[in-house]
């Protein structure tokens, strides 16, 4: 007779080895509620306490509102608590979970935190997004709803709520000044003549950005995975790069690279165009950092600070408020004129989803050199 699975939010028996001097590992089995049985283990420098440590993660992880369960009755702020665990424990970027974390606390926990779950209706959730809409923009509620929905879905697999109420709201497209603020489109046409306008301003040759705006339209990549290279990652020789990282400001920590980009999908080898080869040669060439992409002092550079120099550059141009997101819509846009299949495409520019078949069948770890050959005109002028 098979054994008795273990009861939803319980564990196993704990287990606890010996890793290292003065370094021990506590190890069981619980049963999460979505009914998946994960391994969950803490370190300590002793048996005694790396089992405590497991103990506390193991109530952290079961901890629920109204005993063991979430019920019609649970406060949202309680539920709310469950789901921003879970969010700390994902793979997600730390931006990600930054900016997710600040969502809650910032434009959710008063209008909702207080109410039941079952007090907040499609009506409800739709008063509350589209004031956030009104008051602090398209950008913040979006947050808000994925937040929101994520909190709401605890509540239906717990069997509280029939349904996801956020699922119901429809938000207002972002239009009028707010939507004019960025520019996040930009022709092959309009490339070229940027690329005139940066190479005769003193202002942006001493920020770098020549340099910088080629290497977005050469590699579509985001501008943390940009700023993240260093010359490890560049294969001069093969006309490849690694990107497998981001650069990205944490609170209390400071500027860092992350070992990982937005999703699993991000991290690849692209071959490059040559022309954007020969820019890495020469600045190979002259490099005194690791970084390919280094401040004038030679330190990582931040994302956030070059786009406030782009925005700087470009004021009162034709690309005012010109975003480096940008330059991934017009690589898209040549490889598609070239013919490259959405499955290339996505590959290169590292997006995660093309199809389900796509996703579990081919290789997306190393990219061809379709996409290259496609780019080698994009730095000719007509």
């Amino acid at each position: 007779m098979p054994r008795p699975p273990l009861p939803l939010g319980t564990h196993g028996e704990v287990r606890c080895y010996k890793v290292a001097e003065k370094r021990y590992r506590a190890r069981t089995k619980y049963r999460d509620y979505d009914g998946t049985v994960r391994h969950v283990e803490r370190m300590g420098t002793s048996k005694t306490g790396a089992k405590e440590n497991l103990k506390q993660a193991l109530r952290d992880r079961a901890r629920s509102v109204a005993g063991d369960e979430v019920t019609a009755a649970s406060k949202v702020v309680d539920v709310a608590g469950m789901w921003l665990r879970e969010l700390e424990e994902s793979d997600k970027a730390l931006r990600t979970k930054r900016t997710y974390r600040d969502a809650w606390d910032r434009d959710l926990s008063t209008p909702v935190g207080a109410l039941r779950v079952s007090e907040v209706t499609v009506s409800v959730a739709t008063r509350v997004l589209r004031s956030i809409h009104d008051n602090a923009g398209s950008g913040s509620a979006k947050h808000a709803k994925v937040v929101l929905s994520g909190v709401l879905a605890i509540a239906v697999r717990h069997d509280a709520i029939p349904s996801n109420p956020v699922n119901e709201v429809t938000l207002p497209k972002a239009s009028g000044s707010r939507a004019a603020k960025q520019k996040t489109v930009i022709t092959r046409a309009e490339y070229t003549r940027l690329r005139k306008h940066l190479a005769a301003s003193d202002k942006a040759l001493r920020r770098d950005l020549p340099d910088v705006v080629d290497a977005l339209a050469a590699l579509g990549c985001r501008i943390g995975e940009l700023l993240a290279l260093d010359w490890s990652k560049i294969d001069l020789g093969a006309g490849t790069i690694k990107i497998e990282g981001t650069a990205i400001r944490e609170k209390g920590v400071g500027l860092f690279v992350q070992d990982h980009t937005k999703s699993s999908a991000g991290m690849r080898t692209v071959t490059a165009p040559n022309w954007f080869v020969d820019l890495l040669r020469r600045r190979h060439e002259s490099a005194e950092t690791e970084w390919v992409f280094p401040t004038a002092s030679g330190t990582l550079r931040d994302p956030d600070n070059t786009r406030a120099d782009l925005r700087t550059v470009l004021a009162g141009t034709e690309w005012v408020g010109l975003h480096p997101h940008a330059f991934r819509h017009l690589v898209a846009t040549r490889l598609d004129e070239a013919g490259l299949s959405a499955r290339e495409i996505a590959d290169y520019l590292g997006h995660d989803r093309v199809s389900m078949t796509q996703d579990v069948y081919m290789n997306r770890k190393t990219v061809g050199d379709s996409a290259a050959r496609a780019l080698a005109d994009l730095h000719r002028e007509d």
